[in-house]
């Protein structure tokens, strides 16, 4: 079984409490007006992986993580294949839990068969909702103010004094592949000031964008930019994405 993935990072402090993964996924069936990943729209905008080889890598991470962030893209057009790779991973790290974004509104998800209700029920905590650009965030974890967070399971509902106590506006560096990357739900103001203290500039972004280096719409898709490293400091915080060789 495969997976058309995006980008994978971490460890990720600003999409959700703890140190996690995140993943994105390639391709979303919804076209919503003012998209603000429509480069992770199509499927090819990613490439297939093994689930197998997918959860090894993750697993052999080794920086004290404790969750996994689903987003894209949409995760629930890949339910088959995620469902298998959170089984494989929970089987491995059974206190891991997961996070994850959907365009679709929760009841909808409900509704949309067997695969989509399993991968539901692996799901902690569900952010859902299409991005709308001119509905301001008001929690942490919603790129715009008609998302809602969920709290599904009771490991969801433990994490909820958690969830509800995160910074807004907040980012952090993780490592990607071959590229590190500035994740974070993030306003054009704040990202702006990110690029003015880093010294950076986006390369390749559309126009049209709006939020973050990595912004949320029901998807936090990470953007890769070129950085001045002798700006960044030593520790790698503060870079949006700096390719390694």
């Amino acid at each position: 079984m495969e997976l058309a993935l995006h980008s994978l990072a971490y460890p990720v402090t600003a999409l959700g409490p703890g140190r996690r993964v995140a993943l994105w996924v390639a391709g979303c069936p919804l076209r919503c007006p003012g998209c603000i990943t429509p480069e992770l729209l199509e499927g090819d905008s990613g490439r297939l992986v093994s689930i197998e080889d997918l959860a090894t890598r993750i697993l052999s991470l080794d920086c004290d993580l404790g969750g996994l962030t689903l987003s894209g893209g949409e995760p629930f057009a890949q339910p088959g294949g995620l469902s298998n790779l959170l089984d494989r991973v929970r089987r491995a790290r059974p206190t891991w839990n997961v996070i994850a974004y959907s365009g679709f509104r929760l009841d909808r998800l409900r509704g949309m068969g067997e695969d989509v209700a399993e991968l539901l029920a692996r799901v902690d905590v569900l952010v859902d909702g299409p991005y709308l650009a001119d509905r301001p965030s008001g929690h942490a974890l919603a790129g715009s103010g008609n998302q809602e967070v969920h709290f599904l399971t009771p490991v969801g509902r433990s994490m909820r004094s958690a969830v509800e106590a995160l910074p807004r506006q907040s980012a952090n560096l993780a490592v990607g592949d071959g590229v590190s990357m500035l994740v974070g739900i993030i306003g054009p103001a704040r990202r702006r000031a990110y690029h003015h203290a880093l010294g950076v500039g986006i390369a390749g972004q559309p126009s049209g964008t709006a939020d973050g280096f990595v912004p949320t719409g029901g998807s936090a898709a990470p953007r890769r930019v070129e950085i001045d490293a002798r700006k960044a400091g030593q520790n790698g915080e503060g870079r949006e994405a700096r390719r390694e060789s």
